[in-house]
C-alpha cells in the first residue's frame, strides 16, 4: 500500500515521521476522513474548508496545507495504486517538528500524510447499541474537542467503555449531563414529527454529514429542534438515529440496554430523510 507523505509517494512501510514531530509527541494536529469513489471524493470542497479552519483553529497558517486540486490528484494516484473503487480517504497534519516544550515553531514545516483504505460498509443489524460513556464528556470550551484532533484519546476510552459493555459504540455527554454525540457519529432523534439533534454549544464535532441531514431536512420542510436533552428523555423519542460522512445514517436500537422507540419498526421520517439522502447519492453529493 501506497501513502503521500510531505510531498512524495513512499510504500507505508517504509514512510517514516521523525522522533522530534510534534504530532506524535503532543497530539499538535488534526486529520480528515473522507470517501472516495472511483478516487473521486465527495464534498472534497467542504472537507478542505474544514480543514482550514481547524488549521486557523490551532494557529497553523491554512496556506501550508496542500492545495484542493493536489488532493484531487494524490487521491486519485492513491485510489489508482491500491487498486480500490471504494476507499476512506484520511489527510493527516501534524505541526511537524519544534523544540521541546509546548510553545510551536515561529515558522512551522507541517508533516502531511493522505492514506486510503478499503471502504468498508457498516454491517447489517438490528440496530446500534449505544452504552452511555462514564469516563468521559465533550467540553465546549476545549479546541481538541470542537476538531479532529490527532488526540483522540477521548473517543478510544470511550470506545473501550462501550466495547466492555457488550455495546457497538458510546454515547458521550456533554460537561452539564445533556446529550452531545458518540464517539464516531452526530446524533439525532425523532419526537412527533420532529427532527432533533444536540446543539454546537455542547462541545460536539459538527461533522459535515450532519449538517448536510439538517439542511436536507429543512428543505423539505421538517422542523428541527435543538435543544439540550438528558440520556433518560432519549428513551422517549419515537426514533434515534447516527449519522457520519463515511457510514451515512444509522438506527440506535438500544441505549444502556433499554429500546428505543418499536423495535421492530422503522419511523416513517427517517425512511423519508434516507430516501432524501439516495436521491442526493445519485446527484453525486454522498458517494
Amino acid at each position: 500500500m501506497h501513502v503521500w507523505l510531505n510531498g512524495e509517494y513512499q510504500n507505508a512501510d517504509d514512510a517514516v515521521v521523525a522522533v522530534t514531530d510534534r504530532g506524535f509527541l503532543l497530539g499538535d494536529g488534526f486529520f480528515e476522513t473522507m470517501r472516495a469513489h472511483r478516487g473521486v471524493v465527495a464534498w472534497l470542497p467542504a472537507h478542505m474548508e474544514r480543514l482550514a479552519k481547524h488549521a486557523d483553529m490551532v494557529g497553523l497558517p491554512a496556506n501550508l496545507l496542500p492545495a484542493q486540486a493536489d488532493v484531487t490528484a494524490i487521491v486519485a494516484k492513491l485510489c489508482t495504486q491500491a487498486d480500490l473503487s471504494s476507499a476512506v480517504v484520511r489527510i493527516s497534519v501534524s505541526r511537524g517538528s519544534g523544540p521541546r516544550g509546548l510553545l510551536p515553531p515561529e515558522t512551522p514545516t507541517p508533516t502531511v500524510l493522505i492514506t486510503v483504505a478499503p471502504f468498508a460498509p457498516a454491517a447489517t443489524s438490528d440496530g446500534l447499541r449505544l452504552i452511555t460513556a462514564q469516563k468521559i464528556r465533550r467540553n465546549p470550551w476545549s479546541v481538541a474537542g470542537t476538531i479532529k484532533s490527532l488526540n483522540y484519546l477521548d473517543n478510544i476510552v470511550a470506545k473501550q467503555e462501550a466495547d466492555q459493555a457488550g455495546g457497538d459504540d458510546a454515547l458521550i455527554l456533554s460537561v452539564d449531563g445533556s446529550v452531545a454525540e458518540t464517539t464516531i457519529a452526530n446524533l439525532f432523534g425523532i419526537k412527533d414529527g420532529v427532527l432533533w439533534t444536540p446543539d454546537a454549544a455542547t462541545g460536539i464535532l459538527c461533522g459535515l454529514a450532519r449538517t448536510f441531514v439538517i439542511n436536507l431536512a429543512r428543505a423539505n420542510r421538517v422542523d428541527v429542534g435543538f435543544e439540550a436533552k438528558s440520556p433518560d428523555e432519549l428513551g422517549d423519542m419515537d426514533f434515534l438515529f447516527t449519522v457520519n460522512a463515511l457510514q451515512g445514517l444509522r438506527r440506535v436500537a438500544t441505549l444502556d440496554g433499554k429500546p428505543i422507540g418499536a423495535p421492530s419498526e422503522i419511523h416513517t421520517l427517517f425512511a423519508r430523510i434516507s430516501q432524501m439522502v439516495d436521491a442526493k447519492l445519485c446527484d453525486g453529493m454522498w458517494l
